[in-house]
């Protein structure tokens, strides 16, 4: 969709930047006019979860555990990567959507 296309550019505009996994959510969505800051469960209030087989680019991803026994959100960018922020020392970066406990694909409305 426009929106998630949208969503997926402001991600990638982010890249290096240093900054926890809410951060870099929250600054993608405010690209649709979306103004949301929350702990990584609370952006599950902004969509409809699908399952992984049908995420598209843009789609927020949702880790009960991202790997490091925190919740974890990120940005899905397609073919098994996503945009995430608070990997390796905070910065944001593409590595694969597939970490931790396994992400819920969340569609913004």
């Amino acid at each position: 969709s426009g929106k998630g296309a949208a969503i997926l550019s402001a991600a990638y505009a982010q890249l290096g930047v240093h900054q926890d996994c809410t951060m870099l959510v929250t600054n993608a969505l405010a690209a649709v006019g979306i103004h949301f800051h929350d702990w990584p469960a609370g952006y599950l209030s902004l969509g409809e979860t699908v399952p992984m087989s049908q995420a598209q680019p843009g789609d927020l991803l949702y880790y009960a555990d991202g790997g490091g026994g925190m919740a974890h959100i990120a940005v899905y960018a397609g073919n098994g990567m996503a945009v995430h922020g608070g990997f390796n020392g905070n910065d944001t970066v593409v590595f694969s959507a597939n970490v931790g406990s396994g992400p819920v694909a969340i569609r913004v409305r």
